[in-house]
């Protein structure tokens, strides 16, 4: 299924030949027709429609053919001949062909400055705070995040990257609606399945690499190459950010890219920064940035944050933003939904899901902690199973207590995955409660004054996902009734 985006009708008509003009395959039935949209899901088709049918993890959209030319598709692109009348042009990847024909249809946006950020950790808040920035200047920008699609309106995202098309859609009503910059989180996902293969980037910000989606690339080399295919994106005058504290800046050294924006705090790039005050309410920064120093007083919570906002400098320094007005767009951002989220009485919400993110997480709430530092947290199902041991071993050498429970343990059991996290906790000092609720109520009832507890790993999440159900379950709304109830 596709996301729900929100787009308006799009008033773009086009010759199916002109459309078609830049793509390779095999023509069947063709006929001077008129596009007035294009759509992969066959439940979005209007009359005047081209249907791409795209084989998914679940879905072959061959399937739905017959849908899409009841609700008036004009054509079709597929990878197989089909049975029907309508000019058809079969393609060896309809994945890619999408990306393309989406281009062909809405144009290249040479007019929009799309800002491309992709690392482990730190994409979401990295997005918010540049966001903020080009907000500030003036830029009237647009968002395409993990959390929401922020343009006029705001809607919830569905996933980190849309399809290639829905992105295109997206920056066309961005556009329409006054915006000269696009911020954009970048997924290995996207990156490998070509979703913006035809986007240019006037940014591409790399924030780090840590241990994450194995089941999908495989090997941690794999998941590297996904990533850094995002300064292949760049236009000739773009700018690549990116961390020189973490190990993969010397790969992105070796690339010889034109123009360079660096950060860092172990090591002095073309800025650097210290940390001035650090507390449960924020962090103090100064940046030093071409013998100047500037500071940054910031109620994002944790020492990690000092490296999104660098990058979110950075981006501004690239797109040759005035200081203050960067200063002032991050010092907006007060705070971002499941990311070291404040709920109530020093409990919070936090993403982190894989072992660098707890570790940095953890290691941030430790010296703010003057009772017990009390974790929540599971592993998804379906997903990379290496890390579960690896992330109850920093739970519990970092943490005073741990709850281990259920994420989204989709088709595996829930047993089975907190059991792989059991193998990795070096110490007795845990307890397992399944069921999530459950889990969150008992962490509450624990908790003493002096304590602090993160819930983590779903973080701006709304649903969980069992077997082939996902049911509604918000970590902060439950939080908040099981406190009341206390």
């Amino acid at each position: 299924m596709s996301p729900k985006v929100f787009i308006k009708s799009i008033l773009i008509n086009m010759q199916l030949n002109k459309l078609i003009a830049t793509i390779d395959g095999e023509q069947y039935n063709m006929k001077e027709t008129e596009v007035k949209s294009i759509e992969f899901d066959s439940r979005k088709v209007k009359p005047g429609a081209v249907f791409i049918a795209i084989k998914g993890e679940k879905f072959d959209g061959n399937d739905f053919l017959d849908n899409a030319i009841k609700k008036g598709a004009v054509a079709v692109v597929t990878e197989k001949k089909m049975s029907t009348e309508l000019p058809q042009i079969v393609v060896k990847n309809t994945r890619t062909v999408m990306s393309k024909l989406a281009r062909r249809f809405y144009g290249d946006f040479e007019d929009i400055s799309n800002i491309g950020i992709t690392g482990t950790n730190g994409k979401t808040t990295t997005s918010f705070l540049i966001h903020s920035i080009l907000k500030n200047a003036g830029k009237n920008p647009g968002l395409i995040g993990t959390i929401y699609y922020i343009g006029k309106i705001k809607s919830k995202a569905e996933r980190t990257t849309p399809e290639s098309l829905d992105i295109f859609k997206l920056i066309d009503q961005f556009r329409k609606d006054g915006a000269k910059a696009v911020v954009m989180e970048v997924s290995s996902h996207a990156l490998s399945l070509k979703r913006v293969d035809d986007i240019r980037f006037q940014v591409a910000v790399f924030t780090n690499l840590s241990q994450d989606h194995l089941d999908f690339h495989r090997t941690i080399e794999d998941y590297k190459a996904a990533k850094m295919r995002i300064f292949s994106l760049l236009k000739k005058d773009g700018f690549a950010v990116f961390n020189l504290d973490d190990p993969v800046s010397e790969s992105i050294k070796l690339m010889h890219l034109r123009n360079t924006v660096t950060y860092g705090v172990k090591n002095r790039g073309d800025m650097w920064a210290e940390i001035i005050s650090d507390g449960i309410d924020g962090l103090g920064i100064e940046i030093f940035y071409k013998n100047q120093g500037y500071r940054i007083n910031s109620n994002l919570v944790g020492d990690f944050n000092i490296y999104n906002i660098l990058a979110a400098f950075a981006t501004g320094v690239a797109m040759d933003i005035n200081t203050d007005a960067i200063i002032t767009g991050i010092e907006n951002v007060h705070s971002i939904r499941g990311r070291m989220e404040r709920v109530v009485d020093n409990i919070f919400v936090d993403f982190a899901h894989t072992p660098s993110a707890i570790e940095k997480m953890l290691r941030a709430l430790k010296p703010y902690t003057y009772g017990k530092l009390i974790i929540l947290f599971g592993c998804g199902g379906d997903r990379d199973r290496k890390k579960r041991p690896k992330m109850g071993a920093i739970a519990s050498n970092l943490a005073d207590f741990t709850i281990i429970t259920s994420d989204n343990p989709r088709s595996e059991s829930p047993m089975s995955i907190i059991k792989d996290i059991e193998t990795g906790m070096k110490h007795n000092n845990y307890k397992i409660i399944e069921d999530r609720r459950e889990a969150i109520r008992y962490a509450i009832s624990m908790k003493e004054e002096n304590d602090i507890l993160v819930v983590t790993g779903k973080g701006h999440e709304e649903y969980q996902i069992i077997g082939n159900r996902t049911i509604k379950f918000d970590d902060t709304e439950v939080i908040k009734e099981c406190f009341e109830n206390l």
